[in-house]
């Protein structure tokens, strides 16, 4: 790739450069998401969210690390990323999302789909007592929609993002949609200085608008307009407070600017987006899923590098377990509620999990189970779960328009996989 030319390309090629191939019995790695933008402009967004030597020094570090880690099965003594849910629902209803249905929440996520404040401290604190580089404060829902109360006052995502800095998190960081980003919440939000805020942004208008959809669309509403302005209002506060952080990314599924790549690029570059990436379209048909599609020599990477902590307490190995299959079930967090599901026949299920810390979870006996069947390429036993998770099924590439696409109205055709 040349350095003054956008094109889509694997992330972090510098960190990858000795990464070798499942044959030489290694790890192989498997793209989902891929930069589409210049090397000059994917290293600047790098360095400007370490204003110091130290910070850039432990990010390479860090990222060193991450690598290592997968090539060698090595979970190291604590997760190098925590990915703390804030919400697990959310305010639009994109058909092609999980977690739109009642369904999902009510018999996955259960009664507690915010986590309460009290949690989302100490799973901070004891990240920083860990020395855990990087937390992503998202997952399933729309972490803007975070709210809590700390005695009497409130708290919202801002908040915990001031935290994070305050305890020393090296990488934070967090997934939007944009649309409940307001003045006053950019303002905290730059007083926190993140590393970076991802956007999704899937096509400009036309294509937008078709996909992202509120659910409770008022009329005349254009969503593509309301958050290319959220962004821009973003940048310009960042900007004009003489700040670096957070660095702003737009991401987009790549059906949504399949027709011209070149036309969502230079529109996000010239209203200030800092790097554009692009996902290839996911496998999520679950059980569906081909078993001539499930890739053989594969092993997943996620148990040796990071953990999640869902919405409602649940202590999962990976975001891939967005069902929160009970061979994936590691623990609850410590002093979070159990969890209440709604049953198929309609009545309130309680489900106890044993309470667990970070570092107790990431040593468990179930969790080095995980990784020794990936290591061994036995990775299908763990079924439901890692047998049909999106991530080991054959990819098609980052450019992948499947046939089953409808272009014209932005939706699978006939039936219904979830991105």
């Amino acid at each position: 790739m040349t350095t003054n030319q956008p094109a889509i390309h694997p992330r972090e090629e510098g960190f990858k450069k000795n990464w070798t191939d499942k044959k030489d019995g290694i790890m192989s790695v498997e793209e989902a998401q891929y930069s589409y933008d210049t090397s000059q402009r994917e290293q600047k967004f790098i360095e400007s969210q370490f204003p110091t030597a130290e910070e850039k020094e432990r990010y390479s570090k860090y990222r060193k690390e991450w690598y290592r880690r997968a090539k060698e099965f090595d979970p190291g003594p604590a997760p190098l990323a925590v990915t703390c849910e804030l919400v697990s629902t959310c305010n639009l209803a994109c058909k092609m999302c999980y977690t739109v249905t009642e369904e999902f929440q009510r018999s996955v996520i259960g009664a507690q789909r915010m986590l309460p404040w009290k949690i989302v401290k100490a799973v901070i604190d004891e990240c920083a007592e860990l020395g855990v580089p990087s937390m992503l404060f998202s997952w399933r829902g729309e972490s803007l929609m975070y709210r809590s109360r700390d005695g009497e006052k409130n708290v919202d995502f801002g908040d915990v993002l001031l935290y994070a800095r305050k305890k020393g998190i090296l990488e934070i960081t967090s997934l939007t949609n944009g649309h409940m980003l307001n003045k006053k919440l950019a303002e905290k939000i730059i007083r926190a200085e993140p590393n970076w805020i991802s956007f999704s942004v899937d096509g400009l208008e036309q294509a937008y608008n078709k996909i992202r959809i509120p659910k409770k669309k008022q009329q005349d509403f254009n969503g593509f307009t309301h958050v290319i302005q959220n962004i821009k209002t973003l940048i310009r506060l960042r900007n004009e407070a003489g700040k670096t952080r957070p660095q702003i990314r737009v991401n987009a599924v790549y059906p949504a600017i399949a027709e011209d790549p070149k036309a969502y690029y230079e529109f996000m570059k010239a209203i200030g987006v800092d790097w554009i990436t692009i996902n290839e379209l996911m496998d999520m048909r679950g059980e569906d899923v081909p078993e001539e599609s499930i890739m053989e020599n594969w092993a997943c990477q996620y148990p040796f590098q990071r953990l999640t902590i869902s919405a409602n307490g649940i202590l999962l190995p990976c975001t891939g377990a967005h069902n929160e299959e009970p061979p994936l079930i590691i623990g609850r967090y410590r002093n979070s509620s159990n969890k209440q599901v709604v049953s198929e026949n309609g009545k309130t299920r309680t489900i106890k999990e044993t309470e667990k810390s970070i570092v107790e979870a990431w040593t468990s006996e179930k969790t080095n189970l995980i990784r020794k069947l990936h290591k061994e390429g036995k990775r299908k036993k763990i079924n439901p779960g890692c047998k049909y998770c999106r991530h080991g099924v054959q990819k098609k590439g980052a450019q992948w328009v499947p046939k089953e696409w409808d272009m014209e109205t932005m939706e699978w055709k006939g039936t219904m996989w979830r991105t």
